[in-house]
């Protein structure tokens, strides 16, 4: 089943290719939600958490939480909606810094898969860079 969300922008930010199947491509994404790492961002502690969510009768996006075997059941092509929200940690509080969103659209293309990301919004410290390196990790 393809999920196609039809406001997905016609120029994208970054687009690749990875030499993985279609199928293992979208499990990596699926696993990224509800993830979160930490860094250090000049003298703070920044934890940047990962919701992901899927298109869902071509209008809204909807966590992948609530789509069950969203892997097994998806074909040709699969948009996601990756959210970073990132948090400053301190001893006593957390105060939250920014936020970024970005549309990614996943197609199978034979044994490779194609990327292309969008970044929707301008905060953040993020950027399409940073959502290839989670999902190649490269």
């Amino acid at each position: 089943m393809r999920r196609i969300y039809h406001r997905f922008p016609l120029r994208c930010d970054l687009d690749f290719d990875i030499e993985m199947p279609f199928y293992d491509v979208i499990s990596k994404v699926i696993s990224l939600n509800n993830t979160h790492t930490t860094s250090k961002a000049g003298g703070d502690l920044v934890k940047l958490a990962v919701k992901v969510d899927v298109a869902d009768k071509k209008t809204n996006m909807i966590n992948v939480d609530d789509v069950p075997d969203l892997a097994e059941v998806s074909t040709e092509t699969v948009d996601f909606r990756i959210n970073l929200i990132e948090t400053i940690l301190t001893g006593d509080r957390r105060i939250p810094k920014a936020g970024a969103s970005y549309l990614l659209k996943v197609k199978e293309n034979g044994m490779a898969t194609q990327c292309f990301i969008v970044k929707t919004g301008s905060s953040g410290s993020t950027d399409a860079l940073d959502i290839k390196k989670m999902i190649a990790g490269a």
